[in-house]
């Protein structure tokens, strides 16, 4: 039959030596709550001289294993571990059958844990990692009730009116020493209950803060797209209108300023009524019917004519020698059909 509770914490580079006492069952190995390392971790037991691997962990495939190990009373042994992961090993004390009477309790209150032989740290242990629940501390001390208060003065007063009405020769430790480790398991569990609704509340806050923050996300993008779709239907279509080019047979005006090789000036419309005339009948030089053609409106060039396409070997005198290569900057100021 078990009976009360067992555990040991298991230090990486640390060996834990004892004969053994009173004989227990080791029922589960876990790892601790802060991962110090991501490799394997395993747990060894060596009895009489000989070592044994109790069982292997490693963080985010195999973190707690059952086990079913029980070391009698008076065998030397050693636990340790190998790895940098910190181990827990818990279980029950087991109580030899001779120990027992024949009127035992229910295998439910067999399996029930004893809170008041258990020590405040050994309570404390086992509400931290998970094993027990504040609030059966407190139902099974007699301390569970809807106030949120700490044990208080008047608690303990109680207790200690409880205490003085037992018959003395009943008891197996002193009671004011009792009294007092009662006293520290209620404390501690009722801390554990308020930091585990502390906890509780603080991720259901976050995860309305979370909720909020994607809802205005996502409503913020909705007016964002909005306003883009507006925005869109107002902006008016832009047409590109194509610039037709002058050809052949069209009336064109021009500005334009005549110059020799040299840079001299012999001629230049710049400003004012545009000169005209129809674009590829000789009307103008032949430089110019040639050049000008496929010009657009506003559209500006260079033409460098040799004196074959201008006035040849006469020249126009006194301006124009003879064979001379004429130099136009023209530009086209419109033109007509």
């Amino acid at each position: 039959m078990f009976c009360g509770f067992w555990g040991l914490k298991i230090v990486p580079g640390k060996t834990y030596s004892q004969t053994v006492d009173a004989s227990f069952r080791v029922s589960n190995a876990a790892l601790g709550e802060t991962i110090g390392d991501s490799g394997r971790t395993s747990v060894l037991l060596t009895v009489d001289d000989k070592s044994y691997v109790l069982c292997s962990l490693t963080p985010g495939k195999i973190e707690q294993q059952s086990l079913d190990i029980s070391l009698t009373g008076g065998e030397e042994i050693t636990f340790e571990s190998t790895g940098k992961n910190e181990i827990h090993l818990t279980g029950n004390f087991i109580i030899e059958e001779d120990d027992t009477n024949e009127g035992s309790e229910s295998d439910d209150d067999d399996d029930a844990i004893d809170f008041s032989k258990l020590s405040p740290e050994q309570v404390q242990e086992l509400i931290d990692g998970g094993y027990i629940n504040p609030e059966d501390v407190l139902q099974s001390l007699g301390g569970e009730d809807d106030s949120d208060d700490d044990y208080d003065s008047e608690d303990a007063e109680a207790d200690a009116q409880r205490i003085i009405e037992m018959d003395s020769d009943d008891l197996e430790v002193d009671a004011e020493e009792e009294l007092e480790k009662e006293v520290k398991i209620k404390e501690s569990a009722k801390d554990a209950k308020k930091r585990k609704l502390a906890q509780e509340q603080e991720a259901a806050a976050k995860e309305e803060k979370k909720r909020k923050i994607e809802e205005a996300k996502a409503k913020k993008a909705e007016k964002a797209e909005k306003a883009a779709e507006k925005a869109k239907a107002k902006k008016p279509k832009q047409q590109k209108l194509a610039r037709r080019c002058v050809k052949k047979g069209a009336r064109v005006g021009m500005h334009y300023i005549g110059k020799l090789t040299n840079g001299k000036v012999f001629d230049q419309n710049t400003k004012g009524k545009p000169f005209w005339f129809r674009l590829g009948v000789g009307e103008v030089i032949k430089g110019w019917d040639v050049g000008v053609a496929g010009m657009k409106r506003g559209g500006e060039r260079r033409l460098t004519i040799p004196a074959a396409m201008a006035y040849g070997k006469r020249g126009a005198p006194p301006d124009i020698p003879p064979h001379a290569t004429l130099v136009f900057d023209v530009r086209l100021m419109d033109f007509k059909k």
